[in-house]
């Protein structure tokens, strides 16, 4: 008898448990920079460094790349690369860790530099 008083309760609480996890979810996926926010410009020269980690990964479309230097970690690159300067994708690059991950889209709020 005593167990049927308390199980409404305990299905309010486990609810309230939920509903609380999703909202930290939620507010955790708000919390990260736009890349906007993280790649302030301006747009620099690509070095021969990141030049170099293109090569090792094989990346054959970015005979004409800009970068931008990461605000929150400076070993990190947003580059925009094109081969015919029609069609542009994005990369991310960390030089010293030879990592990169891409191709993707144009960032909204990020414009290819005027001097291409």
């Amino acid at each position: 008898m005593e167990s049927t008083r308390h199980k409404p309760t305990r299905a309010v609480f486990r609810c309230g448990l939920t509903l609380l996890g999703l909202t930290c979810l939620l507010g955790t996926a708000d919390a990260r920079p736009k890349p906007s926010e993280q790649f302030l410009g301006p747009w620099l020269e690509v070095t021969q460094e990141i030049r170099d980690v293109l090569v090792l990964n094989k990346v054959s479309a970015c005979s004409q790349a800009m970068g931008r230097q990461s605000s929150r970690n400076p070993g990190e690159y947003l580059l925009y690369c094109t081969r015919d300067e029609k069609l542009w994708t994005s990369w991310r690059v960390q030089p010293t860790a030879n990592k990169i991950r891409g191709p993707g889209k144009l960032f909204e709020g990020i414009a290819p530099s005027d001097s291409y």
